[in-house]
């Protein structure tokens, strides 16, 4: 079995020698388009963990990595051997072919779209989502036909850089990448067989593989039709995920010819301008070490920071070759959001594919035989589709094939809920997988099994999030909140507090992990603290979270046991304490050190012949210096210590704890049932009600009779403290 035209994808670099350089992107002459290209990482001082002053982790460019050309007269050993020599060169490799995943032409099987998508459940999981064109995967292959009407309307676009006016309007270092960008390195090669005259990014990214309709190639329209053409559309092909967003990214040349550099480039190009998925249907050689790329860890490695799920292809063998072992980029373990897609043979019970690649790496298989796509329609092709296998195609099968329809079960996941964390979506999917039957090597080749699609999606948890109003302001972070279903807990989570306000997000578990658990019309009742919230929420349709922000959810007092968090802002901090009664310093040995002072207000303490004054204890001072010698659970005060976060257990307060308020202000800490403030204060006469927010440094103020949006707060919420002006005596009982 031979291929037809599998290209030697070689991915390429631009040229330096010495004090000289040509960069990667700049155009180089056709006269100098170089036959090799080494990958190379200089020291920056700029380490992959840092930030920029965007925020953003720093450009592989800006981690020193540059492709540099072989120079005229030595080989690539000589040079290689030359540049580790250097002080200042971390690291030095040949940048490594990779290969399109497809296997050589020998056309067998009959079988149509059904029968494969039938037999990983597609079906089904279009009864749940057909996809959303909020979710944008990127293709990193040859390049995609964008004239193909499966593609309209169904093409990631660029909103700045979308004119053809040779102007990078993004400063991206892509030109004019309306639909993605193209990272092809010029080699003497394709200068002459493709027509290239530079390796300076571009959005040219026609598929350019095939040429004829004897040929028509097309790996990467190929790849995407399997993905993401439109479906239910009267026409063609149904896609996987019918309106996702396609982002091509091309990295093959008209031959198939590419560079592992030029994949590690077309990674960052995809996290960096929003892809949540990439496609990598091209694989190096198994076995080759020198594909094993410090740029390609490094993109990798932003990925894996940024969220992405990188979809990458076991790579493929020829049929009783021992030269197997899973391809790089796949063959990496050490990054959780990569997954490797073997090849199932659909056509024989989903067995192994006998050219696909295994080994420890693979995460899932896919039927890769005889699959049906779409292909160039600038050929001359009276129907611009083929099934796998056709003879004008090029191949027979493989995982360049099965990668796609699990990258298209991805994308159908998050166009349910897109707001889960990469490790949910690939969780759902090892779940729902389809156990594999054993190959005859007895090594890994499914993984976690043959990718289910409707099971997958059925598994994706929806969440209840916000940031609610009344008295959620005034819950503390690390407050524990549960999601429960009748009586059920389908999710849980901890509130997050930032500044004045608390958010949270709780995944909640789906219907196929728990009976109950996400269904439209159940009702959800969320517990803060170990208590009940109000009101009840209503779960709404199927694909839908339940989004409390600026709704009106009253909040309850943490329960017996619950953690509560005092943050203290490095300043002065007004808290509660909440540890038993006793003598000072020792019953405050939870302040971060070293605090110095602590304030109480007592609103007898005479002042200049007026009642209200502090009462100190000053913690390195002699005792004479102080009239606080003991502090009282519940006291609320004033301290001047270091920004930390203080987590207490809830010290359960009995009921009918009673204080008594006296004209003018008063401090205390509240502990009774969280209640709205007019509820909490009732038979009080007050004036204002005032919070000192500790992580922003400011006063929260509530004033009885005013609007909702002239008051900062709506409640007195549990274990906070409070400040309160009564105009005469009153006694407060918090029940």
């Amino acid at each position: 079995m031979r291929a037809r035209w599998l290209g030697i994808f070689a991915l390429v670099l631009a040229a330096t020698t010495g004090a000289a350089t040509t960069t990667l992107h700049e155009p180089i002459a056709l006269a100098e388009a170089p036959e090799a290209y080494v990958d190379v990482q200089f020291d920056t001082g700029v380490s992959a963990q840092e930030l920029r002053a965007d925020g953003l982790p720093p450009t592989l460019a800006e981690q020193g990595f540059r492709r540099l050309a072989v120079p005229k007269g030595k080989t690539a050993g000589e040079f290689l051997a030359e540049l580790r020599a250097r002080p200042d060169v971390i690291s030095a490799v040949r940048d490594a072919p990779v290969y399109a995943a497809g296997i050589p032409d020998d056309p067998y099987y009959n079988a149509n779209q059904a029968q494969y998508l039938g037999m990983i459940g597609a079906p089904g999981a279009w009864d749940i989502h057909t996809g959303s064109s909020q979710v944008v995967v990127a293709v990193i292959d040859s390049g995609l036909d964008v004239t193909h009407p499966e593609f309209a309307g169904r093409l990631w676009e660029n909103p700045i850089d979308n004119q053809s006016d040779g102007i990078d309007r993004d400063g991206n270092k892509c030109t004019n990448d309306r639909y993605g960008c193209r990272y092809v390195s010029l080699t003497t090669a394709n200068a002459a067989l493709c027509g290239y005259t530079s390796s300076l990014p571009t959005g040219n990214i026609l598929d350019d593989m095939g040429s004829s309709p004897s040929n028509i190639g097309s790996h990467g329209t190929l790849v995407s039709g399997i993905i993401g053409a439109a479906g239910d559309n009267g026409q063609g092909i149904a896609g996987v995920a019918w309106d996702v967003k396609l982002m091509t990214v091309k990295v093959l040349d008209c031959q198939g010819e590419g560079r592992m550099a030029d994949v590690a480039d077309g990674i960052e190009y995809a996290v960096r301008n929003g892809a949540r998925i990439i496609n990598v249907s091209v694989a190096s050689k198994p076995g080759d070490q020198d594909a094993d790329s410090p740029r390609l860890r490094a993109a990798l490695q932003l990925a894996q920071d940024s969220g992405v799920i990188v979809v990458a292809a076991a790579g493929n063998h020829p049929v009783g070759s021992s030269q197997v072992g899973t391809a790089y980029p796949a063959a990496y373990t050490e990054f959780p959001s990569l997954i490797a897609v073997g090849a199932s043979n659909n056509l024989n019970d989903n067995i192994w594919a006998a050219y696909s690649n295994y080994g420890p790496a693979i995460d899932f298989a896919a039927p890769g035989n005889k699959l049906v796509s779409t292909t160039r329609t600038d050929i001359g092709l009276a129907n611009p589709y083929a099934e796998i296998g056709d003879a004008r195609d090029g191949y027979e099968g493989g995982t360049s094939f099965s990668t796609p329809l699990v990258s298209g079960t991805f994308a159908l996941m998050m166009s349910r809920n897109s707001r889960l964390a990469a490790a949910d979506y690939i969780k759902a999917a090892r779940d729902a997988a389809t156990p594999a039957e054993p190959a005859p090597h007895g090594q890994n080749w499914a993984g976690s099994g043959i990718i289910n699609m409707a099971g997958a999606v059925a598994r994706v948890p929806m969440s209840i999030s916000g940031a609610p109003l009344k008295d959620w302001k005034d819950v503390p972070g690390g407050t524990a909140i549960q999601a429960l279903i009748e009586s059920t807990e389908c999710g849980s989570t901890t509130a997050q507090a930032f500044g004045r306000a608390s958010t949270y997000s709780i995944k909640v578990r789906s219907a196929a992990e728990s009976p109950g658990c996400g269904l439209p019309g159940r009702t959800v009742t969320l517990y803060i603290g170990g208590a009940p919230a109000k009101p009840a929420l209503a779960w709404p349709g199927a694909n839908e979270d339940i989004g409390l922000v600026s709704k009106d959810v009253s909040t309850v007092s943490p329960g017996p046991g619950a953690i509560v968090v005092q943050q203290l802002n490095g300043q002065w901090s007004n808290i509660a304490h909440l540890e038993p009664t006793g003598n000072l310093p020792g019953a405050a040995s939870s302040l971060p050190t070293p605090w110095k002072v602590i304030y109480r207000w007592d609103p007898l303490k005479m002042f200049l012949d007026r009642p209200g004054g502090y009462r100190r204890f000053a913690r390195l001072a002699p005792a004479y210096a102080s009239d606080y010698p003991q502090i009282q659970q519940y006291d609320a005060y004033w301290v001047d210590a270091p920004a930390t976060n203080l987590a207490s257990p809830n010290p359960n307060p009995a009921p009918g704890r009673a204080i008594e308020l006296q004209p003018g202000w008063n401090n205390f800490t509240y502990t009774g049932t969280s209640k709205a403030v007019a509820e909490a204060l009732a038979g009080v006469k007050y004036t204002q009600v005032l919070q000192f927010d500790n992580p922003t440094n400011t006063w929260l103020s509530h004033l009885p009779g005013q609007p909702r949006y002239v008051n900062d707060f709506g409640g007195l919420f549990q274990l906070k403290v409070y400040w309160i002006y009564v105009s005469e005596p009153a006694t407060l009982v918090m029940n």
